[in-house]
């Protein structure tokens, strides 16, 4: 690969700010992890990383967890090293399966916010700023947000639209079986503390929807922001590819089988239905166009 001409797209400015224009962010009072699993995927890992050296809110350290790459990704890294300053750390995990890269990279993050995307993300300049403003500014209620993508290369608005019908068939079909939105690993974010609590539930086997099965980890009293102004590219690998499809499929399936024995949904709604109505109100303030919405309670409410 040549790694002079893959410089890959940038994304112009940044999505637009919640509650406000996008603004410049100093030094986090919280520090960020961003964990990125990969495996033979070193080409659209190198976009990635240049979308996360382009960040207004750098990262303090970039977690690669390398899930039995065979394709030339520890010179992609070593390039990477060399053009950009970016706190990179290499995490190696033989199990395949992208359930076991997640956790591994989860589990070396050193900082209390822990970002996610995927190797053929590409984060725009916001990015992680939008992610740690809304965890920041929300109440410990709110324990991750996630956002939404665009498929690339494509027209803008093709690729936009696109992919919104992608995620939300994903949200409503996911939601459905869960009892609230589910979190979507090519964009999300979420506290470490969190994570630490829901380590002990997760399934981690190669057959499973990582991010999905981490979604059913979510406690009455809990809630995920799903932030609609949060864009991040995505290849269009997800939905143009039908055995890839069908292995998506497969996996969710596979979280639904093991979740469903301890949580019907309707027994999820009605635990955060009674956590909601004694607990705290939640997170309020954050709102914006396009803006964020809680998944907490009886399904999705705007925050």
């Amino acid at each position: 690969m040549d790694l002079n001409a893959a410089g890959g797209e940038r994304t112009g400015t940044a999505p637009e700010a919640i509650g406000g224009a996008p603004e410049r962010v100093g030094a986090a009072p919280e520090g960020i992890s961003v964990v990125v699993p990969v495996r033979d995927d070193a080409e659209h890992l190198w976009t990635c990383l240049l979308g996360l050296s382009l960040q207004e809110l750098p990262p303090d350290e970039v977690v690669v967890v390398d899930n039995g790459s065979r394709d030339g990704l520890d010179e992609v890294l070593a390039a990477a090293r060399r053009r950009w300053a970016l706190p990179l750390r290499v995490i190696r995990e033989p199990r395949p399966g992208v359930a076991f890269a997640a956790a591994a990279g989860y589990d070396a993050a050193r900082h209390p916010l822990i970002l996610r995307c995927d190797a053929d993300s590409v984060p725009p300049p916001g990015w992680t700023a939008r992610h740690a403003r809304l965890l920041r500014a929300a109440d410990a209620g709110t324990v991750a947000s996630t956002g939404t993508g665009r498929f690339r290369p494509a027209p803008r608005w093709l690729g936009e639209t696109a992919c919104r019908l992608y995620i939300r068939a994903y949200r409503v079909i996911g939601g459905l079986a869960l009892g609230h939105a589910p979190l979507w690993g090519s964009n999300m974010a979420m506290r470490a503390s969190w994570w630490a609590q829901a380590r002990p539930g997760v399934h981690l086997t190669a057959g499973v929807h990582d991010d999905y099965d981490l979604s059913f980890r979510l406690r009455p009293g809990q809630r995920f922001v799903v932030d609609g102004g949060n864009v991040i590219g995505v290849s269009w690998r997800a939905v143009v590819m039908p055995r890839r499809v069908a292995r998506q499929l497969r996996m969710a399936v596979r979280v639904i089988a093991l979740q469903w024995p301890e949580q019907r949904p309707w027994r999820r709604l009605a635990a955060r239905a009674s956590a909601t109505l004694g607990g705290p109100a939640g997170s309020r303030g954050l709102r914006g166009r396009r803006g964020p919405r809680s998944s907490r309670g009886t399904g999705r409410t705007r925050a």
